[in-house]
Formats: structure tokens, C-alpha cells, sequence
């Protein structure tokens, strides 16, 4: 697997090409097995996607060690989850708690998947087998999902 890592910024970071073909077969198809449920990016927010609780998913546990060895993190997981956003679908801007979200984009498709955008004007673009580890403190939100299918991003919420 190539590895290619991208700072933005000191609280942003990106790393490319993470899972081999195989395991992301297996998250891919695992993902489209679960069940949803409707979730909004903050409790006023009037624009809703859907979310399915995964912190007692063996593979996104494996998943988050595996990515704390390979790059060499010291990170506690609070809580994980998958996001799925429907066609013309975004979030609202927000902060999240924990101090560091790994975010994971799993999808085949990545055109138009709309980027994961955030308030100080950094933008990271969906990216097939792309991680991107930020502070959670940073003001960010998913943007609008331009394609004709559904955009899923894996997250976890981590403690320093």
C-alpha cells in the first residue's frame, strides 16, 4: 500500500491509499448490511442525514487500531460511527467533542461526494481510502453531496 500524507495544517492531517483492496471490499459491503437512522450535525439542525452506531463493530474497532499502528497514534476511541449522506444531502457546521475525529471516506465512487469542509476555509476533498485525522475542536461540516449515490464517511471520536 502507498502511503502518501498531506498536512494542511498542524490540526489537519491526510493520508492516502490506508486500507488495502481487500479489507475495503469488506468495509464496503459491511456498510451496506446496516441500519440507519436519521442524525443531524448539531440538535437544532433542520438538515438530517442518517448514521449507524458502530462502537460494537468488531472490523471499525480493528479498524481504528489499525490505523493508530500504522501511523503511529496515541488515541483512545470515545465512540464510532458510519454517516450516510443521501444525494443533495450536507451537514451544518460543528465542532465534536473528543479532541482528535478520524474521519474515513469508504466509497468506490468519489465524484461530486462533496469535500469535508471546514470554518477556517481548509477543504479536504472525498477521497476513495482516504483517513484524514483532525482537532476536533475545528469547526467543520460535510459538504453538499453532488453525486447521484450515497457518501459515507467513517468516524471516530478519540481522546488525546
Amino acid at each position: 500500500m502507498n502511503r502518501k500524507e498531506m498536512n494542511i495544517n498542524m490540526d489537519i492531517c491526510v493520508y492516502d491509499n490506508v486500507l488495502s483492496d481487500d479489507f475495503l471490499i469488506f468495509i464496503r459491503k459491511e456498510i451496506s448490511n446496516m441500519s440507519w437512522k436519521t442524525h443531524a450535525s448539531t440538535p437544532d439542525d433542520e438538515q438530517f442525514f442518517f448514521a449507524c452506531e458502530t462502537n460494537n463493530y468488531l472490523s471499525h474497532q480493528y479498524l481504528f487500531d489499525f490505523f493508530c499502528n500504522k501511523y503511529s497514534f496515541d488515541y483512545k476511541k470515545l465512540r464510532s460511527y458510519v454517516n450516510c449522506y443521501p444525494p443533495q444531502s450536507s451537514g451544518s457546521f460543528h465542532p465534536d467533542d473528543g479532541d482528535y475525529t478520524f474521519l474515513f471516506y469508504p466509497d468506490e465512487s468519489e465524484n461530486k461526494k462533496g469535500s469535508t469542509l471546514f470554518k477556517n476555509g481548509s477543504e479536504v476533498t472525498y477521497k476513495t481510502n482516504r483517513l484524514l485525522v483532525f482537532n476536533a475542536r475545528l469547526v467543520h461540516k460535510a459538504g453538499t453531496n453532488l453525486s447521484n449515490e450515497m457518501r459515507h464517511t467513517i468516524a471516530w471520536k478519540t481522546l488525546k
